[in-house]
């Protein structure tokens, strides 16, 4: 809602700058025919009083169009500022009725909470003005407040709008008087709607409070000239808000004039007309009212008609001389009043453009995008839709490593390659930082959907080139169906945002339906995406290290360093469950870069020439930080390149491409190997093989386990050995749990071993008990 001075503002001052303006005087050839035909000044004179009385009724019938035109516009930014307000009490009461509540105990316990208070809070984030949101039971107890946490002790029992909304016969909503806030103990408009149990008895009240004043502000940035006025006021006469001067400090409003404004206000024309004095004060007005289209209150735009004489008589001064160019001043008054009213559509019109553009794509915004929802959802004719909310896939890693400069011109790349794909009846918005939405109407299905979808991950999964960089990221989709889904804006996005959380962490570039059960899925990562922010706050992550020996000589060669998490409560938390978390909000940057330098520097206090092995996640390769980070750790620890080995998986050279040849050619220069893990799983291109130097093939376990009761896998090992052999690169078996695989493996060429058989993950201290036991061994 934008009361603020700009479109509004600007008509209204160039409308009562052009009725003061002075009107053109006679030439001095005309003064010589007047004065030459004085028996002819008589007529003029009568004729000019009974134009002035003409053109005096004219101009009230103009000004009263204008005050209609001002009162427009500000009603309908009101009510969609009170349908924002709305949509929000509504939100929170579905979630309340749909939660089954049946008494006022279950209420209490469901939203005296802490996470109840941040979702109430959340709930008004993008709507400043909103004051508080406030939850009251049955018992008129405040339950929840955004204001305060916890919730003070205090009884709204006795309030109008609490009294109203016990009776269930009654409108669901109810815009109160101004109140004094017991919260905020300031002056309030307050919007409330009543909640229901699941059997449908009366709960409690949920209200959003504005602060009175705003509105008085908002509404002063419209300046009517002298004598103007701008009252907000119910459907009853209770005056909301008026400017200037305010409610119940000016002093000249009649007492027990409610009734009365409100007949008046009924009564009147909807072209507007005349209020008497003791109306809305004590000045007779000319007066134009608009009421909101949803709620039971209006707008009304008031001039003196003092102030309105005084300009009538201004402007009509000059014709007691000029009686013969009446005709014509009022054309150009006409005239002027047309150039005025079109200027405002057209200021108008840019303001509601801008309201709905996102300034940076170009493209429309979240605003524009959930009024066209609840156009094709509210349509009488309204056909089945996909909603797709798509999410780019690490862009919060190209802000932080590349800078925002870069991340803008992705977004508008991005947005480029969306819009060329669209069809004639889609619509395309940016809906987040890097987030868009598209709908496209005529899918009722998943198959249709779907099919969408992975045309546009297609689409964006091409490098981008941004200066120097070439970017190569990619994207999630969730997908949300109406009517299938629901019939509810709100609900549609929701549904949305959960299935577009779920791709992503079903590993990303992927499309996923909403279902039921994502919901589910979404509160249990939540939870598990907190507790990693509080264990990387709290120092709760350790590294293990996993002996690697040489197959011949059985001599230790180095170790792998593992990345585990023990939580207080959860216990030991695998890597396969928060890996993909920590990548998807990128806490595995910081992670990556610890767990390098730590495993350096624990390298360095083992006694010989053995080498640390550390695993690298997809995310890390976006951007130069990696190679820094490596850098970094080497020069602070001292230990030596080719100590290092740097471990990435099959689908890491899949999707980051040129990003993975940048950095192996950074590593090369250090003497750093690479080791390819879990070889044989994956993609198993030999194309990485043959552009990519790699150092090692680290064999799955999958195939260890096989190699002596498959004769299949046997041969596939066989051949992954015989590859290595011919391109001279070494091989590490994983798994190794009997002495029979270890002597398979070394009748095939494997050069490694690494398995439960011959060492677990263990402790720094046991790795230096382990370092110093081993040397020498044959």
């Amino acid at each position: 809602m934008q009361f603020g001075p700009s479109p509004l503002a600007s008509a209204a001052s160039e409308l009562r700058h052009q009725g003061n303006a002075p009107l053109q005087r006679l030439t001095i050839g005309e003064k010589k025919i007047f004065a030459v035909s004085f028996l002819l000044i008589a007529l003029v004179v009568v004729a000019t009083l009974v134009v002035m009385n003409g053109l005096r009724r004219e101009a009230v019938q103009a000004r009263l169009r204008s005050l209609a035109n001002l009162a427009l516009p500000l009603a309908g930014e009101t009510d969609r500022a009170f349908q924002a307000m709305d949509l929000v009490l509504r939100n929170v009461t579905e979630r309340i009725e749909s939660a089954g509540i049946r008494d006022a105990a279950q209420l209490e316990s469901a939203m005296s909470t802490l996470d109840a208070h941040d979702l109430m809070r959340a709930r008004i984030a993008a709507l400043v003005y909103i004051d508080a949101l406030t939850l009251v039971g049955e018992s008129g107890k405040v339950l929840n407040t955004t204001r305060y946490w916890p919730a003070p002790d205090l009884n709204f029992g006795d309030r109008a709008y609490f009294k109203a909304l016990q009776d269930l016969s009654a409108q669901p909503t109810f815009l109160s008087q101004p109140v004094i806030g017991r919260i905020g103990n300031r002056l309030n408009l307050v919007l409330t709607r009543r909640i229901t149990s699941a059997t449908g008895s009366f709960l409690g009240v949920v209200n959003a409070a504005i602060d009175q004043a705003y509105f008085e502000v908002a509404l002063s940035n419209v300046d009517l000239g002298p004598g103007g006025t701008i009252a907000f006021v119910r459907s009853d006469g209770s005056l909301l808000a008026k400017s200037p001067g305010g409610i119940g400090f000016a002093g000249d409003e009649p007492d027990g004039s409610s009734d009365v404004l409100a007949k008046t206000l009924t009564a009147l024309s909807p072209q507007g007309g005349v209020l008497a004095p003791g109306v809305l004060d004590q000045h007779e007005r000319l007066a134009a009212v608009r009421p909101l289209a949803n709620f039971p209150a209006s707008i009304v735009v008031s001039l003196t008609t003092q102030s309105f004489n005084e300009e009538v008589s201004a402007a009509l001064l000059p014709t007691v001389i000029a009686a013969f160019l009446i005709c014509l001043v009022i054309g150009l008054i006409g005239a002027a009043f047309g150039r005025q009213a079109r200027n405002q559509r057209r200021l108008a019109a840019t303001q509601h453009r801008q309201a709905r553009a996102d300034t940076l794509t170009g493209l429309h915004n979240r605003l524009w995008c959930a009024e066209h929802l609840e156009r094709l959802t509210q349509s009488v004719d309204a056909r089945p839709f996909a909603l797709l909310i798509i999410g780019l896939d690490f862009f919060k890693a190209i802000n932080d490593q590349l800078g925002h400069d870069v991340g803008d011109a992705v977004l508008k790349a991005v947005s480029a390659r969306l819009s060329e794909g669209l069809e004639a009846h889609d619509a395309l918005a940016r809906v987040g930082g890097d987030e868009f939405a598209i709908t496209r109407r005529g899918i009722s299905g998943e198959t249709d959907a779907l099919t969408l979808a992975h045309r546009i991950i297609a689409a964006i999964k091409a490098p981008i080139t941004v200066g120097p960089h070439q970017i190569v990221t990619g994207c999630s989709i969730g997908v949300a169906l109406f009517p299938a889904d629901g019939d509810a804006v709100v609900t549609l996005l929701k549904k949305a945002d959960l299935a577009l959380y779920k791709a992503k962490a079903d590993g990303r570039s992927v499309a996923r339906v909403f279902s039921e059960q994502i919901t589910l899925a979404a509160q249990t990562r939540y939870a598990l995406q907190r507790d990693l922010d509080d264990a990387w706050r709290q120092r709760q992550f350790y590294i293990a290290y996993q002996p690697i020996f040489e197959i011949n000589s059985r001599t230790l060669a180095g170790f792998e360093a593992l990345l585990r998490w023990k939580h207080p409560e959860r216990g030991q938390v695998g890597p396969d469950v928060f890996i993909p978390v920590a990548e998807e909000t990128g806490l595995i940057l910081a992670l990556g870069a610890w767990v390098i330098e730590e495993a350096c520097r624990e390298a360095m206090r083992w006694q010989g020439d053995l080498f640390v092995s550390v695993n690298l996640s997809p995310v890390q390769f976006r951007g130069s930080a990696l190679q820094q980070q490596v850098v970094a750790a080497l020069d602070r620890s001292g230990l030596p390149g080719r100590r290092l080995e740097l471990e990435v998986t099959e689908s890491t050279l899949l999707h980051e491409g040129a990003a993975v040849q940048t950095a192996f050619d950074g590593f090369r220069r250090l003497g750093i190997a690479v080791a390819l893990d879990d070889f044989g799983t994956g993609y198993s291109s030999l194309a990485y093989l043959k552009h990519l130097k790699i150092d090692r093939l680290k064999v799955d376990r999958s195939f260890v386990s096989d190699a002596v009761s498959n004769p299949q896998g046997r041969a596939i090992l066989n051949a992954i050995f015989a590859l290595a052999a011919a391109l001279g690169v070494e091989t590490t078996a994983e798994g190794v749990e009997t002495e029979e695989q270890i002597a398979i493996l070394r009748q095939q060429g494997c050069s490694h071993l690494q398995g439960f058989l011959l060492g677990r993950p263990m402790a720094r201290d046991d790795v230096s008990q382990l370092v110093l036991t081993s040397l020498g061994v044959r």
